[in-house]
C-alpha cells in the first residue's frame, strides 16, 4: 500500500512539475506558455508568443529579448495598412499593473531574424527577456505546430516582406 501511495504521489508531482514547467516568474511577473510556430527548415525568421501577467501595483515594460538561435531579436507589433497586416519594431511593450499583456499572432510578439538554427517541432530553445523593473528572466520557448493557436488567440495574415 505504501508503494502505491509513493507511486501515485510521485506521478502527481511529475505531472504538476510538467504542467508548471512552461510558466515562469520574475519579480511580480508571471510568463505563461512561451511558444513559437514551427517554420520551414530553410526559414530565416521565427516568432515567439506568450502572456505576461502582472501581480504588481506598478506597471512594467518589456525592454528587450535575446536568443542564441537568432542573429537579431526584436520586439514587434502588427498594424493594419492598406488592408494588409504589417509588422514593425517597437522600443518596449507595456505590462499594466495588475493586468496582462498577450504576445500573440496578430499582436505584439518577439521576432527572430537571421536564424542560426531552425528549431524543430516539439523542441525548445532559450529566450532571455529583460524588463524595466522585474529584471531579466531566462525561459524556454516550445515549438508548436504552425496551426497551433492557444485558446482566445486569433491569427491574421502578415507581411514579412519589409525584412
Amino acid at each position: 500500500m505504501k508503494t502505491i501511495k509513493s507511486i501515485l504521489l510521485g506521478s502527481l508531482f511529475a505531472l504538476t512539475s510538467t504542467v508548471n514547467a512552461h510558466d515562469y516568474k520574475v519579480g511580480e511577473l508571471h510568463i505563461e506558455h512561451p511558444w513559437s510556430k514551427q517554420v520551414p527548415p530553410t526559414s530565416q525568421v521565427a516568432a515567439a508568443f506568450f502572456n505576461v501577467v502582472s501581480h504588481s501595483n506598478k506597471g512594467d515594460e518589456l525592454l528587450s529579448a535575446t536568443s542564441p538561435i537568432a542573429g537579431k531579436t526584436e520586439l514587434h507589433t502588427h498594424f493594419h495598412e492598406n488592408g494588409m497586416m504589417k509588422m514593425r519594431e517597437v522600443e518596449k511593450i507595456d505590462i499594466p499593473a495588475h493586468g496582462s499583456q498577450a504576445l500573440k499572432p496578430g499582436g505584439y510578439h518577439i521576432m527572430f531574424f537571421k536564424l542560426n538554427e531552425v528549431p524543430k517541432l516539439g523542441e525548445k530553445f532559450p529566450l532571455t527577456l529583460t524588463f524595466k523593473h522585474a529584471g531579466t528572466i531566462d525561459l524556454e520557448v516550445t515549438v508548436e505546430e504552425a496551426t497551433y493557436v492557444p485558446e482566445g488567440m486569433k491569427e491574421e495574415k502578415m507581411d514579412h516582406s519589409q525584412h
